[in-house]
């Protein structure tokens, strides 16, 4: 993966005013407080995570990258049997409340236009009735259990990927913590989205937007949105190595690949369409129907044609797919085998 210099800037964090909650946010009759200044600062690093060395979620610890085994010899053979892998438990909730160490704000590229995701792909929201001047949450309490906060650990980074640094800040919350701020309105997650790149919580009570890039709130609807296939993952490399959730397979940019439990292996075939193929792009073989293996026996690779002429890779004869937001290393988006995704190993 290329890296980027980082430009670093530090950012004092804004005044937070705790307000009474309100009936769509927070705890009604919580005591009104005075203003409360956040003590600290965050880092905003104009550049990805990557560049600075670091992999997974910001949650957990760093890991170096690792090391790969001798390339084999690009596939040639038929695959083998399909390998039943045992399907990992969604993450529990109470992770997206945790404090990160850092965090990253991507671009994606959604039906709705370009939304801001967080460094493993899940989009980020704006609550309408979160005043701006001074910026403040009013989502506390129960809220928070639909639409966690985007929090991270005083003095954290915050890795600006694709969007400009100028307006990215963070208050302190009612309860002591530090949470991000996008052109001065605060961050949440929706805990109804499974998979990176869901907008399940778009438009929720006419009051929660996805993000733009420019922090204001997308007004656009889903429904007339046109949904476009993702356009493939063109890879050269499949490399096998131990990711910090587990053995992983990564292409060419260290992302996780997955398999889809709902596709054919025997012979190989692609069920992921419509809304499917906008959030997960097949992964294909740069060089016609062959890859270069790093820690993979050749006879567990093959390929199978699709109708844009691409030659998709197949893994035990489970085609292969990476998700077209999740921006995260050595991570596996475990939510995502509630939607029938398995990491690839």
């Amino acid at each position: 993966m290329v890296r980027t210099p980082a430009h670093v800037l530090a950012v004092p964090l804004a005044a937070a005013l705790i307000l009474v909650a309100g009936c769509a946010g927070g705890d009604p009759g919580s005591p009104a407080a005075a203003p409360v200044l956040a003590a600290g600062e965050i880092e905003l690093v104009s550049a990805p995570a990557a560049s600075a060395g670091l992999t997974g979620d910001g949650r957990g610890e760093t890991s170096p990258p690792a090391a790969t085994t001798e390339p084999a010899a690009a596939a040639t053979s038929e695959p083998a049997p399909a390998a039943t892998t045992e399907a990992a438990q969604p993450e529990p909730a109470a992770d997206t409340k945790a404090p990160a160490k850092w965090v990253q704000l991507s671009v994606n590229k959604a039906a709705i236009g370009e939304t801001v995701t967080d460094v493993t792909g899940f989009t980020l929201y704006t609550f309408a009735k979160d005043p701006v001047d001074p910026p403040a949450s009013q989502c506390t309490g129960e809220c928070t259990r639909s639409w966690p906060p985007v929090l991270i650990q005083t003095g954290g980074r915050v890795f600006v990927d694709g969007m400009t640094a100028d307006d990215i800040a963070a208050i302190r919350r009612p309860d002591g913590g530090v949470q991000v701020t996008i052109g001065g309105r605060p961050a949440y997650r929706f805990s109804g989205d499974t998979v990176p790149g869901d907008l399940n919580g778009h438009g929720a009570d006419g009051a929660w937007f996805a993000f733009s890039p420019d922090g204001k709130a997308i007004d656009a609807l889903i429904g007339a949105a046109e949904l476009k296939d993702a356009k493939p993952d063109r890879t050269s490399t499949l490399t096998a190595k131990k990711g910090k959730d587990g053995p992983i397979v990564v292409d060419d940019d260290g992302a996780t690949l997955y398999r889809f439990d709902q596709d054919d292996t025997d012979p190989p075939a692609s069920n992921c369409k419509r809304a499917c193929a906008a959030l997960w792009q097949p992964v294909v073989a740069k060089r016609g129907g062959k890859v270069k293996l790093k820690g993979i026996d050749a006879d567990r690779v093959w390929w199978l044609s699709r109708k844009d002429g691409t030659k998709q890779v197949t893994l035990d004869g489970s085609p292969l797919y990476r998700n077209v937001a999740d921006k995260s290393t050595d991570t596996i988006i475990a939510s995502a085998a509630a939607q029938g995704w398995t990491a690839a190993r």
